[in-house]
This record gives structure tokens, C-alpha cells and sequence, in this order.
């Protein structure tokens, strides 16, 4: 079942400079149960494209401009654009529905409040109840994170919890209400390998138990591998490639795709003189995209045809696509 459908997603940001086109006609869909990854550079537009779905873009500079996301809010009627809704109707969605995890736990925690009241203020907006009601589905939701000593946790402030407990803590609230859909914005940023590995392991155990959609935001292919079954890789505010993870791994077409996972650290260990492959250049600035591909500067490939026009998401073989003239 389709719960989530997005269609010519644009964001863009109007400054003194010019308008910087963030998300750029984004499309895809994302099924109950299902985890997806976007995957990318820093700044190519992913985070931009996660606050988007939940109508956060900071208004101005930014701003909405195109596009529909269609949501299945209810088991038999068809699905409502979130794009049409009222500030207060999608503040009921925020949370109870759709939910997210933002990055860098220490930003994403008031200081001055303790975990418990930070969980139970979600609690409490969403789905009410007596405050022993709420203190129980609190120390409920905690356990399930796998946070130790809840009772003891529950009185503790943001300052007095390792990195790893933060993190558990944020996991805490986005499912406190347990979403349809959860939003994983760079989820183990920041942590050592160990907590990582935990924190991945905590969310996809959650997922199945919950039977959330997911869709997981990060730069990190080790994380994509680990978590994911289908795979977006974004450039620039576009997507480029599209397809199920074991393939994207197994035949990457995109030359942008190719190099992220070549520039990934061999397990056997190589000779000091050999050297990783990296991927020329820099992203372009939003400000002033180049004519035609956007790919073209960085790329092996280009050729003249890539500099005069824009390539378009075509289908290559079953669930693959790319936005390449010479794919791989």
C-alpha cells in the first residue's frame, strides 16, 4: 500500500543574491513498512527535502513553489495533498503521523527541560490522557529505545546523557506517538562506530515492530547498505539514480553514483602507495547552475551533448532509474 506520494517537489530560497532552487522537481513514493534511502553530498538538498514533507521550510527566504504530497491519512479514503492543508491541520500530522528525526541531538533538545517532560509534551499534544497515563506511555516509549534505568532517566536533563542516550532520546520522541511514517535526518551523525551500529540497529527493530514507512537521510552508503532495501541518490537539489540497494550496489549507472561508491574504504587492506579514488571538483552552487547536466564539470564521461541539455529520469530495466545519457 502507497502511504506516502510525492510529485514535482520543488523548494527554492529567494535571496539578494538570486533564487537558490534546493529541491529542484523531486518524485517518488514510499510504501507501509518500506525503508528508503537518500543519499548524498552534503548540501545537494536532502535535508531541505525531508523538511519539506513536514512543511518546515523557514518561510521567508524559503519557500514551497511547486509540487503535491499526497498522504494516505486514512485506511479508506484516497489520498490528501499535506500542500493543502491548514498551519493547524498539519501541525496535528507533525508528530502523530509523519514524525522526524533531526540531527545533532544536543540542538534538537531544550536544555532547560528534563528528557521526561520533552517526551511527554508529544505525548500530551497528540494523544492526551491522565498525567500517570502519560508518565507510563513515557517510560513505555523509553524502554523501547532501549534507554537504561528509565525511571531513573526520565528526571535527567539533556547535558547529563552520553551522545548516544541523546540520540535515544530523540528516537523516543519522533515514535512516541507511533508514526505511520519516520523521517531519519542523519541519525547516527556525530556518534563513535559502536553507538552507531547500535542506533541503526535500535531503528530498524522498532520499525518492524511498529511496522513504520521510513525514509532514511544520509551521506553515508555503510548506513544505506545496512538499513535500506531502495535507494535515491541526489545531486544539486535532483535526483539522479533510483533502484533497490543490493543493485544500485551491484551496477551503479549514474557516473555520480559510481564514484560515491568507489571512494568508499576497501576492507582488504592495500598497499601504501594506492590511493582512493575521489570525485573532481565540488558540488556547483545552487545560485548558478550550469546549463545542461548538472554533473557535467565533475564527470568522466561528458561530452558535448551533456553541456547543451539537461538529461530526464529515464528507465533502465526493472525499479532502476537515471538521469544520465551515458549510463553505465
Amino acid at each position: 500500500m502507497t502511504l506516502l506520494n510525492v510529485e514535482n517537489l520543488r523548494t527554492h530560497f529567494f535571496t539578494d543574491l538570486g533564487v537558490v532552487k534546493a529541491v529542484d522537481g523531486v518524485s517518488f513514493s514510499l510504501n507501509r513498512g518500506e525503508t528508503l534511502g537518500i543519499v548524498g553530498e552534503s548540501g545537494c538538498g536532502k535535508t531541505m527535502m525531508a523538511l519539506s514533507l513536514l512543511r518546515l521550510v523557514p518561510e521567508p527566504p524559503g519557500k514551497i513553489v511547486g509540487g503535491r504530497i499526497l498522504f494516505q491519512l486514512t485506511q479508506t479514503g484516497g489520498p490528501v495533498d499535506l500542500m493543502l492543508l491548514s498551519l493547524k491541520q498539519m501541525r496535528d500530522i507533525r508528530g502523530k503521523r509523519i514524525s522526524m528525526i533531526f540531527q545533532e541531538p544536543m540542538t534538537s533538545l531544550n536544555p532547560v527541560f528534563t528528557i521526561g517532560n520533552q517526551i511527554a509534551e508529544a505525548i500530551e499534544l497528540h494523544r492526551g490522557g491522565s498525567k500517570k497515563e502519560v508518565y507510563d506511555q513515557t517510560i513505555e516509549i523509553l524502554k523501547l529505545v532501549g534507554m537504561p534505568a528509565p525511571q531513573r532517566r526520565i528526571n535527567d536533563y539533556p547535558h547529563q546523557l552520553s551522545g548516544g542516550m541523546r540520540q535515544r532520546v530523540i528516537i523516543a520522541m519522533a515514535l512516541s506517538c507511533r508514526p505511520d511514517v519516520l523521517i531519519a535526518d542523519e541519525p547516527t551523525t556525530a556518534l563513535d562506530v559502536t553507538i552507531q551500529a547500535q542506533i541503526l540497529e535500535l531503528i530498524e527493530d522498532v520499525q518492524r515492530r511498529l511496522n513504520m514507512a521510513m525514509i532514511l537521510v544520509t551521506h553515508d552508503f555503510g548506513v544505506i547498505a545496512e538499513v535500506t532495501r531502495r535507494v535515491i541518490v541526489m545531486y544539486a537539489g535532483r535526483f539522479v539514480e533510483e533502484g533497490p540497494t543490493e543493485d544500485i550496489f551491484a551496477s551503479p549507472l549514474h557516473p555520480y553514483t559510481q564514484g560515491l561508491l568507489k571512494a568508499i574504504p576497501p576492507l582488504k587492506k592495500k598497499s601504501e602507495k594506492t590511493r582512493l579514488p575521489t570525485i573532481s571538483g565540488t558540488v556547483p552552487s545552487l545560485l548558478n547552475l550550469p546549463r545542461g547536466c548538472t554533473f557535467q564539470d565533475r564527470c568522466p564521461k561528458v561530452q558535448p551533448h551533456c553541456r547543451i541539455e539537461e538529461p530526464q529520469l529515464e528507465e533502465k530495466g526493472a525499479h532502476r532509474t537515471v538521469r544520465c545519457y551515458y549510463p553505465a
